[in-house]
């Protein structure tokens, strides 16, 4: 008998199935199925002592393979925490924005003339707060370092981050070290890492120039032990990524200075893993309007919808009829500024249509992946400034709602020039009511 379970890096917003296969019995053979779901952060190895939820099932068996989804047990130990947005060094990921998840299960059974108890626990995985879709069938594991779109366009203040995720600690990008630590333990010694074609060596940043400059990680910038260590974010806007290069004395075309950059993961044999492009877009006219995103991976994502943008009102209020005027000895009589139909409780609510501008055929993903994401912050307030050959970052975020539900996902066969509209609303009244 064994439990099948989810491995390596799965969404939340998707089922996460835990499955007891049983074959071989009937299933009015078993008498239970209970799990206990462990959720924590902070070392894989620190497991707490209680679970966050337990599933005690002990009737309604319709076949021999009981399965539960743990996912909505889940959600609401996620924390999207925004501290970390515009960073201009590499750091770790925020903490609860993944999670260690871990179920222990007791199925107890009956194999006449005994009766069993098959008890144990998973293996422990990462769950994070994206979504899996439906033709990459039951619990997906994640498996692509960047977990964000492959390709974007960025407005010269734009700051974001680029989240690498690391994989299983020591089999990942951090497998060098892995199999070092592997080598040791079973009596080996190790004469240089320096020659190894393993993992994640260098990130490089290839300009449409020709002018690069790279960097190469560090054991502490990737081996970490902690949940939030297996996602490294990595300065990816125009501002924050020109600060990064500034302050390291790189050389090379800085970001603002060139049409687009690739962000490049490298093996030691300097194999592109994986890569991003980011295209520097000027817009001389329009204030551009950035959002952040919770994408379909769990990470903070990006977009900048750089043409014309529409701010509306919408005022709400309440109303009541009050009484007006007041009885006298010389009869009942009212001036003529009495307020009969009254109003209270106002709020004012702007939403606004914002553009795109003209973008690739990709774009249809990352579309998607903003009008399902649950958490949207508008940039607003905007400051950031040109210093040197960085920048000054300075900006606020405020909660947004995406109001446009029906999209139409354009091609360039059908549409020569592709341009998204959609609608966003603010998510609190503009007089901070409550």
């Amino acid at each position: 008998m064994a439990v099948i379970s989810p491995i390596g890096l799965v969404g939340a917003r998707s089922p996460i199935l835990i499955t007891w296969d049983g074959t071989g019995i009937s299933a009015s053979d078993i008498r239970y199925f209970k799990l206990e779901v462990y959720a924590w952060t902070g070392e894989e190895a620190s497991r707490p002592a209680d679970p966050i939820y337990t599933i005690d099932r002990q009737s309604g068996f319709v076949d021999v393979y009981p399965t539960a989804d743990i996912a909505p047990l889940l959600e609401n130990e996620f924390n999207h925490r925004i501290s970390k947005l515009t960073q201009d060094t590499i750091v770790k990921n925020a903490p609860d924005a993944q999670l260690w998840v871990q179920v222990d299960y007791d199925i107890e059974y009956i194999d006449d003339p005994f009766v069993v108890n098959d008890t144990g626990s998973t293996d422990i995985f990462i769950a994070t707060y994206g979504y899996g879709k439906f033709t990459e069938g039951a619990n997906k594991n994640i498996q692509r370092p960047i977990l964000q779109q492959y390709q974007r366009y960025a407005y010269e203040k734009d700051a974001f981050m680029m989240p690498i995720y690391l994989g299983k600690h020591g089999e990942g990008l951090d497998i060098i070290y892995g199999y070092r630590d592997r080598v040791i333990a079973d009596g080996g010694t190790i004469e240089a890492l320096s020659c190894c074609n393993l993992g994640l060596a260098n990130i490089k940043v290839l300009n449409a120039d020709g002018t690069s400059y790279q960097y190469a990680p560090t054991e502490s910038d990737v081996y970490g032990t902690r949940v939030e260590d297996r996602v490294l974010l990595f300065p990816a806007g125009v501002a924050n990524l020109s600060n990064w290069k500034d302050n390291n004395g790189y050389g090379g075309t800085a970001p603002y200075r060139t049409s687009y950059y690739d962000i490049q993961l490298l093996d030691g044999f300097n194999n592109v893993i994986e890569s991003m492009r980011v295209y520097n877009e000027c817009e001389p006219k329009y204030d551009p309007v950035s959002l952040y995103f919770v994408n379909r991976y769990g990470a903070w994502d990006n977009i900048t919808f750089f043409k014309r943008s529409d701010i509306d009102l919408n005022l709400q209020k309440e109303t009541y009829r009050s009484q007006i005027g007041s009885a006298s000895a010389s009869g009942y009589t009212w001036g003529n500024q009495a307020r009969g139909v009254r109003s209270y409780n106002h709020q004012a609510n702007h939403s606004m249509t914002i553009n795109t501008g003209f973008v690739d055929e990709s774009y249809s993903e990352v579309m998607e992946q903003l009008l399902m994401s649950e958490y949207v912050l508008m940039v607003y307030d905007r400051n950031t400034t040109q210093s040197g050959f960085g920048f000054d970052i300075s900006q606020s975020q405020r909660a947004v709602n995406i109001l446009t539900e029906s999209l139409t996902l354009q091609k360039h066969i059908n549409e020569k020039l592709i341009n998204y509209t959609i609608q966003i609303e603010m998510a609190n009244p503009e007089n901070a009511m409550l």
